[in-house]
């Protein structure tokens, strides 16, 4: 089965190599278009050789092997020496699949590394803010202080409501900001923290809210921003709907 899906991938390839060389005779923009093709094709298929281990490969042999495929023409490997080279092949396809996975596995280990790292200096952090006056903590443990209060009819999770804010990390790094434009949204379509803290937000208040990972991204972060981050959000409650 090995041996056979090896043999169809290298004629399938072999193949396209062919058409490309012949439709390359028509004319100067087919030219243009096949050479770019072929390019293309050679280019991927030496990306295939070197994730299989393989890129040590004799060029000149593999055009020779090319053109007797397309020509119809018998291996100038006999059997025992195809056999060799199939058992070589998955020698290096096996190395090359331990060597990704053990790169996997560092990498995975270092992301908790960082994750665990980040989570410390998080709840750090959050212990000692918990402490300023005018910070409030709720049972979820999200923090938050008012910046501006109008004492109005709050939103619900029901609500769609209309914002700015900002987003930054505990040293004041931005990660995220709406712009020049409020962002719209449903209050059950945003991160729990949000959900909650816009919840004690009427129209025209600015709070400060702290998020504890488990209400922002959690271990495993988002985009730029990483696992158990504690996120810092200034947001501008501007409508109700």
């Amino acid at each position: 089965m090995v041996k056979s899906k090896i043999i169809n991938n290298i004629a399938a390839i072999l193949v396209v190599f062919s058409m490309m060389h012949a439709k390359a005779e028509e004319g100067t923009e087919t030219n243009t278009l096949a050479r770019d093709l072929g390019y293309f094709y050679g280019f991927s298929f030496g990306n295939m050789l070197k994730d299989g281990m393989s890129d040590d490969v004799d060029l000149d042999s593999l055009m020779v092997g090319l053109r007797d495929s397309v020509e119809g023409k018998e291996p100038q490997l006999d059997a025992a020496q195809r056999e060799l080279i199939f058992a070589e092949v998955r020698r290096r396809q096996a190395l090359a699949q331990a060597e990704k996975q053990k790169a996997e596995a560092a990498q995975a280990a270092m992301a908790e590394m960082q994750a665990q790292a980040t989570l410390e200096a998080g709840l750090a952090f959050l212990k000692e803010n918990a402490a300023r006056d005018g910070v409030m903590v709720t049972d979820s443990g999200l923090q938050y202080e008012i910046m501006h209060d109008e004492q109005g009819e709050t939103a619900g999770v029901s609500n769609r409501v209309s914002v700015n804010y900002k987003g930054t990390f505990t040293d004041g790094q931005i990660f995220d900001q709406s712009g020049d434009a409020p962002v719209e949204f449903g209050l059950q379509q945003v991160i729990s923290g949000w959900t909650e803290g816009l919840q004690l937000m009427s129209a025209g208040d600015k709070f400060k809210f702290f998020l504890p990972p488990d209400l922002g991204y959690g271990a495993g972060g988002v985009g730029q921003i990483p696992g158990n981050s504690v996120l810092v959000f200034e947001i501008e409650l501007l409508e109700i709907n």
